[in-house]
């Protein structure tokens, strides 16, 4: 404790504005690591890193090849900054080699930074690997935290002693508290002082790879949508702080983008951009250009299991809180083309809602899954509040009402590969699983009366 109140201490310290010292003396121009690493998408050949710093720095972090001592260069940057001069910035490598394990070194020495070692993918088509997933990561910065909710904060440190593959953030990654959400320059605040502020969030960002997409918290105020006024800025920071695979010159608006991993592949969908106010139910959801990117990428995708990530819940039927139901019109749209194209493999990743559930629900005879994960460190939804609402489609047994995150595992041999889901609690302790194997995630004839809700 006495330790990370001193770590705590001197992050606060350098973050205040008369604040005189530096990592390397009184010199403006000499590079200062603020935070970081934080480790983004790895591929074959290229990893993401991400760092904020202060000064010269953005030559200052290399990759070395730990086999052959080969050091790698970024190849590109994106970069953006606040009024302080602190540039929060991703540096994309290029030419790793598949298989191979790297470090991060530093051109100086530095006074703190996480240990950040990654392995490349292989060349293997089909691996057993699994990864972690959650949503709704309310931290505070103040001296609150000690008490609500930040002492949950160790849910990091459980999560980072997994080893998983990499982790898929589902939303609320960030809390915007109070006017937080109204400039750039908050929204950058209120980011790094998070990232700052919790030694073990720092570890685990930089300890496997991480994909995140957004949902309300992290976007704007409260259930916003596309009217949220500063948008423009809230799309900005996000995708400044978050190493994310975004394709080059992206040309469509929103914060929506995917990523393989060996047979998978993953649908990071944005719920916020498009989303038109609650009420209509002709309303839309994604809108009407991502629906069209997301089918087309469904489409053609060849990976056995594809992850479609929401921020919000997608099956839920409750009317209690935010849900993909409320907007029929797309949602069963959606729904309709996966059933009719029999689109393999489709398993739904939600959050949003501080419980956890799996849902399921046969649509015209294809059998989808939404396995929901949500809160990380939020406070939970107490179940006595829940009781005049119920989900129609929740699997019996898959509720839970405590902090938690998810693991999905996948395993076996090419043409029997088997999804497992599993659901652990704060501490580490695991509640329940299921089995699902990829034969079953395709439209079969239907035994049963046309889905509720169609």
């Amino acid at each position: 404790m006495k330790h990370f109140l001193l770590v705590n201490l001197f992050v606060v310290y350098t973050l205040s504005a008369g604040a005189q010292f530096t990592l390397f003396g009184a010199n403006p121009e000499k590079p200062r690591l603020i935070n970081g690493p934080v480790l983004g998408s790895v591929t074959t050949t290229t990893a993401n890193i991400w760092i904020a710093y202060k000064g010269s720095g953005q030559n200052m972090m290399t990759l070395m090849d730990t086999t052959d001592k080969s050091v790698y260069y970024p190849a590109g940057f994106h970069k953006i900054n606040n009024r302080k001069g602190i540039v929060a910035m991703t540096m994309d490598f290029k030419g790793l080699k598949p298989d191979h394990v790297y470090k991060t070194v530093f051109s100086a020495p530095i006074f703190i930074h996480p240990k950040c070692v990654f392995k490349t993918q292989s060349d293997s088509a089909v691996k057993d690997f699994d990864f972690l997933f959650g949503s709704c990561a309310f931290m505070n910065t103040d001296f609150s935290r000690f008490m609500f909710p930040g002492a949950a904060s160790n849910i990091f440190n459980v999560m980072r002693r997994q080893k998983s593959s990499f982790m898929v953030w589902l939303g609320d990654n960030v809390y915007y508290l109070g006017k937080q959400w109204t400039t750039y320059e908050r929204m950058f605040t209120r980011n790094l002082s998070v990232r700052m502020g919790f030694i073990e969030l720092h570890d685990f960002l930089a300890a496997i790879p991480q994909y995140a997409t957004w949902d309300d918290h992290d976007y704007g105020w409260n259930d916003s949508d596309k009217k949220f006024p500063v948008k423009d800025s809230s799309i900005v920071i996000f995708k400044g702080f978050w190493p994310n695979p975004y394709p080059e010159k992206q040309t469509f608006q929103g914060n929506y983008f995917t990523f393989k991993y060996y047979d998978t592949e993953f649908f990071m969908t944005d719920d916020r951009w498009y989303r038109d106010p609650e009420g209509d139910t002709t309303g839309d959801f994604l809108g009407k250009e991502q629906l069209a990117w997301l089918k087309e990428k469904l489409l053609n995708s060849t990976a056995t299991f594809k992850f479609i990530v929401v921020g919000s819940q997608v099956l839920d039927d409750s009317y209690w809180g935010e849900s993909y139901a409320k907007y029929p019109r797309e949602r069963n749209n959606l729904f309709d083309y996966i059933a009719s194209n029999n689109i393999k493999g489709v398993v739904i990743l939600s959050g949003d809602r501080h419980y956890a559930e799996l849902s399921k629900i046969d649509w015209k005879g294809y059998p989808l899954y939404d396995f929901t994960s949500s809160p990380l460190t939020s406070p939970v939804i107490n179940y006595r509040y829940m009781k005049g609402y119920r989900n129609s489609y929740n699997v019996p047994g898959t509720k839970l009402y405590k902090r938690n995150f998810g693991k999905i595992y996948l395993s076996g041999p090419a043409g029997n590969r088997v999804c497992r889901l599993a659901l652990y609690g704060i501490g580490g302790k695991l509640i329940w699983t299921r089995d699902i194997s990829a034969s079953e995630l395709e439209r079969h004839t239907p035994t049963t009366p046309a889905s509720k809700g169609k």
